[in-house]
């Protein structure tokens, strides 16, 4: 086993240009079978991935991001309110709370409650002692459609008390090992395609194939076809403006670009994205008309030229 430490502070900004240097050599001189990237707990993932995912497409196949969490940090409600941790969780396709021997019962179970909410849902949530990891974890596949609420959190200004995206649940039991599965366990693409997915009140033949629409309450997420080209002024005054919306993010096809989309409360940031499957949005609301918000977002789209 080869380990070379990258210096200079966090890879995903400050040591940034070091990366590609260690993982060059690395690939040249050691030529590892599995390379795995652990970063510092004041790493941004999201920028990591997508220097990844860009710089070595072909070279290198990017499996599942694991998010380890302390009981001791959890327990913290400044901490599950940090945006770096939130998008350390948001990011991470596999969940896992470390040190399961030092934290207490009703701990556990309300860490399980609370991953059990996360939506997008994780591959899995378990429990360990000492960091110990199973090795099929890292072969499970990775979601690249995992979008961050925090893309630019190393270049703000701490924000005080932003709110967390992620609503608690009631109950939970005590786990062991591998901890019970999300209540949403089935794959991205088992959506609804029954009447709830057919487009409500749209000119006909604006969309190149009907929404899929998947519902999780509190929140609620659309895919649309990589086709379909958004009216980016009237697309963004519809989520700037919907008041029951309290964070949102998505990816839209733009007239001129690609774009990725983040609202948190009344802030909303608009940055070009190098996704390109398919425009998507995930939508947590209080009190929202999910038909009449559909409504309102098929009609951004623009009719085709």
């Amino acid at each position: 086993m080869t380990v070379k430490e990258v210096g200079g502070g966090c890879v995903c900004c400050a040591s940034a240009p070091f990366l590609p240097v260690a993982i060059h050599f690395l690939l040249l001189e050691a030529r590892p079978e599995r390379l795995i990237i652990e970063t510092t707990g004041l790493g941004h993932p999201a920028r990591l991935l997508d220097s990844l995912r860009m710089s070595y497409h072909g070279r290198l196949d990017v499996r599942a991001t694991l998010g380890i969490v302390d009981p001791h940090d959890f327990a913290k409600p400044e901490m599950r309110d940090n945006p770096i941790f939130i998008d350390q969780i948001q990011m991470a396709d596999v969940l896992v709370m470390n040190k399961l021997d030092a934290a207490t019962p009703e701990l556990v179970a309300d860490f399980q409650s609370w991953a059990n909410g996360l939506f997008p849902p994780k591959l899995l949530i378990a429990g360990t002692t000492q960091g110990r990891l199973d090795p099929a974890w890292l072969d499970l596949s990775a979601n690249d459609e995992r979008l961050p609420l925090y893309p630019q959190a190393h270049n703000l200004e701490r924000q005080p008390n932003p709110p967390t995206p992620f609503p608690k649940k009631e109950g939970g039991t005590e786990p062991s090992g591998v901890l019970s599965p999300s209540p949403y366990s089935g794959p991205r693409e088992a959506l609804l395609t029954g009447p709830e997915s057919k487009q409500r009140g749209v000119g006909e033949g604006l969309l190149s194939s009907p929404p899929k629409r998947y519902l999780t309450p509190p929140a609620c997420g659309w895919v649309f076809d990589p086709a379909d080209v958004f009216d980016e002024a009237k697309l963004l005054a519809l989520l700037a403006n919907t008041k029951e919306v309290t964070r949102l993010k998505g990816v839209f096809h733009l007239a001129d670009e690609w774009a990725a989309v983040n609202r948190a409360g009344t802030a909303m940031s608009v940055a070009p994205t190098a996704y390109r499957r398919d425009s998507r949005i995930e939508v947590f609301a209080d009190g929202l008309d999910w038909d009449r918000f559909e409504r309102e977002l098929c009609a951004c789209v623009l009719a085709p030229q």
